[in-house]
Order: structure tokens, then C-alpha cells, then sequence
């Protein structure tokens, strides 16, 4: 379609009855020599930028739940009334440190008991080898006396009654030993059990102060001051969260992937020592840029599962700045392989459709061409370019909806970067010792 244009008007020859006005105005307007075209707006403006060219690991990505290293329950070890509670709910206590007091008059009482109970065995024991003692001097005499009768009948100057009564003596004072030894066991017996009674009097004692039983925090309290509790009841429960374990799987066919990806060490194979040379990527559920960087820290030692074809993992993290709770779920990635200049570009710059994914190339005469590529995997915003884009190529990575196919644009190169992407950074600090097995990107 032609352009419309306006045509000058003709010039016009005025009589001398023309009011002077008038013929201004027709001179001015009709007789003007000067043409109105239409004229092309300019090209739309663009940012334009080219593809980033590194190495990239690629990983293995999973969902994944953390949970606690360590947590226990606070329980109460012995019934009777909250005296005292002594922290602050989410307090930062250490190990051993009390936390409530129970009542300890009953336990204070039963104490002193088990110890005069002891006390008491003690002096029967005492009191039974004395008898012991007196027992055996007259097993002594009785046997002096039989020796000295049995000399008297042998010489005929002693009577058969007489030696008989020697013998029963002596019988007698044998049997009264033998019942003083007796006697002296049964107490040391009721001794051993009073200490036991005493033991577990002290330490029930003990127990009335309830302390915690690993370092964390603690979560609020379950039983209110002055509340009778019963053995067992649950108080408290105390969090170690310095450290922070994620649970994963993956399915059997990347358990291979990572099992060629493991590095060689000298530690026996698929030991957790082989294993925790592998490290691991966190990423809260929300975020999009942070990760947590660790290591795996067991694999599951049944094997897959045949239920679901997956295999169990768990990585550890450190956790000092308290960014991890317990129960979050998260994004897990693992290293296995690298790609040697790979070609990056961001992913804002893709358009995608039902069709595929395309970029909007800007040739040397400023012209858009779109051009279908096909996109690996991403990572921090940033998408790898498997085939469809060269390193040396432009592409539009602002103002695409200004950019149409065939049209030209009036571009402002920019320079991109990966140094803000934390992921990127990770995966280029990966090559080292212990880094995956690298390829190269055609």
C-alpha cells in the first residue's frame, strides 16, 4: 500500500474584487511549493547481548525434606510437682544444663531411708561374724575337749559317756559356725540390696532435676509450673540445628549417573567415606538465588526401592546461621558431569510456544531473524544452549516484544556475566580434584 501523500493545491488567480484578507491567506496556503509525506518511524530500540561460554556442571535435581542431626525429648524420669522451670522458650541450652526441678521432699526422704536401711545391714554384718567369731573359739574348745577325751579312753582313765559328750560338743559348735557364716552372707545380701534401695533412691533424687539432654534449643514447655507430672510425660524437646541433614531419592536410572560421577579415592567402594566426596547444593523452597553448599552423608543401605525404583540419600549441611528449620522442603542438586564451553545465555531472552523454544537473533545489518534452539538444563536464571546459537552470535535479550521477525532494530549490546549467580560460581569452583567427569559441548 502506497503512502498517502497530500498535493499541493493549484495556484489560484484572483480578481481585484478579492478582499485583500482573503488573498493573503490563498497566497500563503494554496500556493506553497512545500510537500507533506509521510515518514517511517525508527527502528525499534533493542538490548542486545552475546552468549556467555564456560564450563558447566550439569546436576542431578531432586526434592528433598531437611530434618534435625540431633533431638531429643525432655522427659520427666520421676512423678510428682513442677517446683521450678528454668529457661526461656527457643533458649540456647547446653547439655546437662536444668531445665525443671520436681518436687524432691518424697525422693529426699526415701533417700535417707535406703541409706539407714544400709547402715543397719552393715552392723548385722558386724553383728553376725562376731557370732562367727565366738562360734569358731568354741569349734576350738570342742575340738580340745574331744582330743583330750579320746587320749583318757585310750589310757582307760576316761568314760565312753564322756567322749560322747566331747563329740556332741564338738558337732554342735561345728553346726553354730556354719549357721554364723550363714548368717553373715543373708546380711551381706540385705546389704548389696539396700545399696541397690540406696542407689536408686539417690538417683531418683537426682532425677528431680531435669536436665537437658544435648546441646540446641528448646522448644516452649509442655507442663506449667506446679503441674503433677507422671514418669515418662514428655516436658520439652530440645533442637540441635547447627547442622542440618536433607532426605532425597532419585530413581535408579540417575543413581547410575552418579555412581560414574563418584570420584576415585582411596577409600573402599560405597563406603560413607566414598560417598561424602561427592558434594551437594541446597536450595530453600521460594529462593532463587541462594545455596547452601554440603555433602552426602548416607546412602540408603537396602538398596533401591522396588516399590518406587528409588534410592534413598541423605546430605548434610551446616547450618550455623539458622537459615534451615527442620520439616522445610528444598531443592537438592548433584554434580555428575561437566560440559567445557558451554553456551549460556539467560533465560528471559527465550521465546517459548507450543512449537518450541526460539531467540531473536540481531544480524550484521540490524535485522531480527528467530531462529529455534534447543535448552538443556538451567540453572540461576541462566539456560545452556545445546544446539541453534554460536558463540559469536547476537541476540535480543531486552525489548522482545519489539522485535518481529524480518524488521530491524536500532540494538545496545550489553555484556553479560555469571559472576552473581551463585550456582554458576559453585559449579566453575567444582573443577577441581574432585570434580565430575568433564565433556565438551559441539
Amino acid at each position: 500500500m502506497k503512502p498517502f501523500s497530500h498535493r499541493p493545491l493549484p495556484c489560484m488567480n484572483l480578481s481585484s474584487h478579492a478582499v485583500a484578507g482573503t488573498l493573503v491567506v490563498l497566497t500563503l496556503v494554496g500556493c506553497s511549493s512545500t510537500s507533506n509525506e509521510y515518514q517511517a518511524p525508527p527502528p525499534p530500540e533493542v538490548t542486545t547481548a552475546k552468549p556467555v561460554l564456560q564450563t558447566l556442571t550439569i546436576f542431578i535435581e531432586e526434592n528433598g525434606e531437611t530434618e534435625a542431626v540431633e533431638q531429643a525429648d525432655v522427659r520427666a524420669r520421676v512423678g510428682g510437682f513442677v517446683q521450678g522451670i528454668s529457661f526461656a522458650p527457643g533458649q540456647l541450652v547446653e547439655k546437662d544444663q536444668e531445665l525443671y526441678k520436681i518436687e524432691p521432699d518424697t525422693y529426699q526422704a526415701n533417700r535417707n531411708a535406703a541409706d539407714a536401711t544400709v547402715q543397719a545391714a552393715e552392723a548385722a554384718i558386724q553383728v553376725s561374724e562376731a557370732s562367727l567369731a565366738s562360734a569358731l573359739a568354741s569349734v576350738q574348745k570342742a575340738e580340745n575337749d574331744l582330743k583330750r577325751e579320746r587320749q583318757l579312753e585310750a589310757s582307760n582313765a576316761g568314760s565312753q559317756a564322756s567322749l560322747d559328750a566331747a563329740l556332741a560338743a564338738r558337732d554342735s559348735s561345728q553346726a553354730e559356725a556354719k549357721a554364723a557364716e550363714a548368717n553373715i552372707e543373708a546380711d551381706k545380701a540385705k546389704l548389696l540390696q539396700a545399696k541397690a534401695q540406696l542407689a536408686q533412691a539417690e538417683l531418683d533424687l537426682e532425677y528431680t532435676i531435669v536436665r537437658a539432654p544435648i546441646d540446641g534449643r528448646v522448644s516452649k514447655t509442655e507442663i506449667k509450673l506446679g503441674n503433677l507430672v507422671q514418669v515418662g510425660s514428655t516436658l520439652a524437646s530440645v533442637v540441635d540445628q547447627r547442622t542440618i541433614f536433607a532426605n532425597f531419592s532419585i530413581s535408579d536410572r540417575k543413581l547410575l549417573e552418579l555412581v560414574e560421577a563418584r570420584p576415585e579415592t582411596e577409600e573402599p567402594a560405597d563406603s560413607p567415606e566414598d560417598w561424602s566426596k561427592i558434594p551437594v547444593y541446597l536450595q530453600r523452597d521460594g529462593d532463587s538465588t541462594q545455596w547452601m553448599s554440603g555433602n552426602l552423608d548416607y546412602v540408603d543401605q537396602r538398596g533401591i526401592d522396588q516399590r518406587t525404583g528409588t534410592f534413598g540419600l541423605r546430605a548434610v549441611f551446616d547450618n550455623e546461621d539458622g537459615k534451615l528449620l527442620p520439616g522445610m522442603f528444598v531443592i537438592i542438586r548433584l554434580p555428575v558431569r561437566q560440559i567445557e564451553n558451554a553456551v549460556l545465555i539467560p533465560e528471559r531472552a527465550i521465546v517459548r510456544n507450543q512449537t518450541g523454544s526460539y531467540l531473536m537473533l540481531v544480524d550484521g545489518d540490524n535485522q531480527i531473524e528467530q531462529r529455534e534452539i534447543s535448552v538443556g538444563q538451567t540453572l540461576d536464571g541462566w539456560a545452556l544452549v545445546r544446539d541453534g546459537l554460536e558463540a559469536d552470535e547476537t541476540f535480543v535479550l531486552d525489548g522482545l516484544q519489539r522485535a518481529r521477525p524480518g524488521s530491524k532494530v536500532s540494538p545496545t549490546i550489553t555484556e553479560l556475566s555469571t559472576e552473581d549467580s551463585p550456582m554458576l560460581k559453585a559449579a566453575i569452583d567444582s573443577s577441581v580434584d574432585d570434580a565430575p567427569p568433564t565433556e565438551t559441548e559441539d
